[in-house]
């Protein structure tokens, strides 16, 4: 890969706390963009006290995804200091985002239709709750209450169980993914217009895309699908997780090839011959039956005996790993994905893309609160 990074030349103004924001504007420093985030100069983020500290004071979330940013710290209070930022803003900035309370860049005179008179060629992110219209659009949002209100921890959870949140803040993340996609295109259509815009994205719309499949469950029957563990929706069957003697895996078999291969794998070819079992349509009607000679069978041998067997025939399978496992096994090494700072900080996830066969550099720790307030002068 070229040592000159694909966004190097570009700055960004971060006004993020929390996570959408500052994932967004992660992804835009990774790929080169110089990220400045503007943080209250009392404790900053607070994302900053989220959990156990790292090397630096502050905790390994905020390392997680502030790394490589610089840090300044603006008291919105103070009219010098606003004045400040909005100089920053129309000498150097490319990119504004933001993920502040409904209404404060408004009040402040930071948001886009006050700042691009000033300067057309900016582009403006707002990362919101409920997004821009109706009569929710004015309150603020978390990911786990957007998992709530889309239906998402209705249909995760055991068959049967309780509903459960997903164990990561997907909706966070993902809103921070479109802002950043949205950020990028802006970008590129401003190199043939010359004009920036507008960019906005919400929690609220992002957990609803991510629902798509069982909305359209929804607008098909009327009836929520509910919840099924490690059982994939219907259509697809053998899909789900199978106990085997030292823990559980998921079979995942597509087509009636795999199908058929995974029947001759497990010692019983007449499954493959079965009426029931033999179109897509008919393993999936029948799929508690199926699934339950299949699992008579996995429950004998160990999970890596099954790997060994189904990977050689071509059935696609995978362990329910834990972190720990996932994170000490040696595909994650050969991947590169796990990076180390030349600075000493914390090992961090690198981005899940190269450019050039090389993945982006992890050039620079996390900031400390105001690290950078030289910028400011």
């Amino acid at each position: 890969m070229s040592t000159t990074l694909p966004l190097q030349g570009i700055t960004v103004i971060e006004l993020g706390s929390s996570l959408a924001a500052p994932y967004a504007a992660l992804i835009l420093a990774e790929m080169g963009a110089e990220v400045i985030k503007v943080e209250h100069p009392e404790g900053g983020d607070a994302a900053r006290t989220w959990g156990p500290n790292g090397a630096y004071g502050f905790s390994l979330m905020f390392e997680t995804f502030n790394r490589n940013k610089k840090s300044i710290t603006v008291d919105f209070t103070d009219k010098t200091e606003l004045a400040r930022l909005r100089k920053l803003i129309v000498d150097r900035a490319d990119v504004v985002l933001q993920n502040l309370r409904p209404g404060v860049v408004e009040d402040l005179k930071l948001d886009g239709p006050s700042l691009l008179p000033q300067k057309p060629a900016l582009i403006y992110c707002n990362l919101g709750a409920f997004g821009g219209t109706g009569e929710m659009s004015r309150l603020p949002g978390y990911d786990p209450l957007m998992q709530a209100f889309t239906g998402m921890c209705d249909v995760t959870g055991p068959e049967g169980g309780e509903q459960c949140r997903v164990g990561v803040p997907v909706v966070d993340m993902g809103t921070g993914m479109w802002a950043a996609m949205g950020i990028l295109t802006k970008l590129l259509t401003r190199k043939n217009s010359g004009a920036g815009g507008q960019v906005d994205v919400a929690l609220y719309e992002t957990a609803m895309t991510w629902m798509s499949m069982p909305m359209a469950s929804v607008m098909a029957t009327g009836k929520s699908p509910g919840r099924y563990g490690l059982r994939g929706p219907g259509g697809l069957a053998p899909n789900r997780g199978y106990q085997a003697s030292d823990g559980v895996m998921i079979i995942t078999a597509g087509t009636n090839y795999q199908f058929r291969k995974l029947c001759a794998a497990l010692g019983h070819t007449e499954w493959a011959q079965d009426e029931r079992f033999t179109t897509p349509r008919g393993r999936s009607k029948h799929e508690t039956e199926m699934s339950g000679l299949i699992g008579d069978v996995i429950h004998t041998q160990t999970r890596a005996h099954w790997m060994a067997v189904l990977d050689g025939v071509g059935v696609p399978n995978a362990p329910v790993h834990t972190p720990v496992e996932a994170f000490n096994h040696p595909q994650t090494a050969s991947s590169g994905l796990i990076q180390g700072s030349a600075d000493g900080s914390s090992p961090q996830v690198a981005l899940p893309l190269k450019f050039d066969l090389a993945r982006l550099p992890y050039r620079h720790r996390a900031p400390k609160l105001g690290e950078h307030n030289d910028l400011l002068k």
